[in-house]
């Protein structure tokens, strides 16, 4: 089976910006002309639009390039059919506020001089801006064919955005990889990893802390401190979930298998501590993990989490009983619960799995974690049995 994956990479523009920026206003011009003639339309009729926006602005406006006048009309369209299909109950007509539009081309082409330049319509003429060109960005360049770049303004600057189609093809599923996602562990693998940055947490509860302080002063100068200190928090854990990603990857299995956690922040009085589990990002790591297991060829299977913490992993039976991070079977033999759980999320896939041989055969009990320090920032915890 083939797929395709499509990656995309943000560079920033150089040349006469202020010809983008006038573009780009343009478009968002006529998208918010069209959007009120759409608004409690039953069918989203592109003709329809186009009817009632092209001579319109055609003539109040004649200056605006045809084609960002379609640009504007085909966009509008689509986000109204996205919001149905979502099932958005929409109160006033949809309102663009950024200035960004998809380019094809009718609106760009290439600079057959300059590999690192493109050529996009202005008001004016079509004319050739230049790129900033980094390695990774160069990488995907000289292995694919951008198509439709996405141009946007963004704190008074312009960044174009290329999209390169990748062929893959996927393969029967060999081994299978167990990840048991955790809120102090960030993950634990069915090889024998944990996944874990004291650090991070650490200043995660320091902020957190801090977020706390601030809402319950209440104040103007309070308020605007905590919006940063909510954007700063995003980004922590959006860099901290791809680092997560990176690690979990690193691994000769073919298909990762995770637990389908979809409803379990929304399950109530269940969970004594609901505040933390909020705080994991556990769609956006399932998302990440996805979609960059893809990128190398793999597959991610979700199943159920019924009892994959209380299972023992060498009987398969619901035998022993877990203690915080030990699990303690029947036989006597004591092993780390998130490694148990990992090797039981990867073979309810039916699959053979990637496991640690020494927690398979339970030799003795589990003693104190090495510590080793991996290439991104979480620290992978090799589980040492004696």
């Amino acid at each position: 089976m083939i797929y395709i994956v499509v990656i995309t990479y943000n560079t920033m523009l150089i040349g006469e910006i202020k010809e983008l920026k006038k573009l780009l206003e343009m478009h968002k011009l006529v998208f918010n002309f069209a959007s009120p003639l759409n608004f409690g339309e039953k069918r989203n009729s592109l003709m329809f639009i186009h009817s009632k926006v092209y001579g319109n602005i055609r003539k109040s406006n004649p200056e605006i390039p045809s084609q960002v006048i379609i640009k504007a009309e085909q966009e509008c369209i689509a986000s109204y059919i996205s919001a149905k299909s979502n099932k958005h109950k929409l109160k006033k007509p949809i309102e663009k506020k950024n200035l960004s539009m998809r380019l094809d081309k009718r609106l760009c082409s290439k600079d057959k001089k300059d590999k690192h330049s493109i050529r996009i319509t202005t008001p004016n003429k079509r004319k050739t801006f230049k790129f900033v060109v980094y390695p990774k960005l160069q990488e995907l360049m000289d292995k694919y064919q951008y198509k439709d770049p996405l141009i946007y303004e963004n704190n008074g600057k312009i960044y174009i955005s290329f999209s390169f189609e990748n062929k893959i093809e996927t393969l029967k599923p060999k081994i299978a990889l167990g990840v048991d996602v955790g809120i102090r562990r960030s993950a634990a693998t069915s090889d024998g990893r944990i996944i874990i940055d004291k650090k991070f947490n650490g200043d995660k509860r320091k902020l957190r802390r801090l977020k706390d302080n601030l809402k319950s002063k209440g104040t103007k100068s309070s308020r605007k401190h905590l919006i940063k200190l909510k954007h700063k928090e995003h980004n922590c854990n959006k860099n901290q979930t791809h680092l997560i990603a990176n690690e979990i990857l690193k691994t000769n299995a073919d298909t990762i298998v995770l637990e389908n956690l979809k409803s379990i922040k929304v399950k109530k009085n269940k969970y004594q501590n609901k505040r933390s589990i909020s705080q994991v990002p556990l769609f956006e790591l399932r998302r990440v993990v996805t979609y960059k297991a893809e990128n190398q060829g793999k597959t991610v299977l979700l199943v159920s989490p019924s009892w994959t913490s209380q299972t023992d992993c060498l009987t398969g039976k619901r035998e022993g009983e877990r203690r915080g991070c030990r699990f303690y079977a029947k036989s006597g033999m004591i092993y780390d619960a998130d490694i148990n759980a990992a090797i039981n999320i990867a073979k309810v896939s039916k699959h053979p799995v990637s496991q640690t041989l020494r927690l398979t055969y339970g030799q003795a009990t589990v003693n104190s974690p090495i510590v080793c320090k991996s290439l991104g920032s979480p620290r992978v915890l090799q589980t040492q049995l004696l």
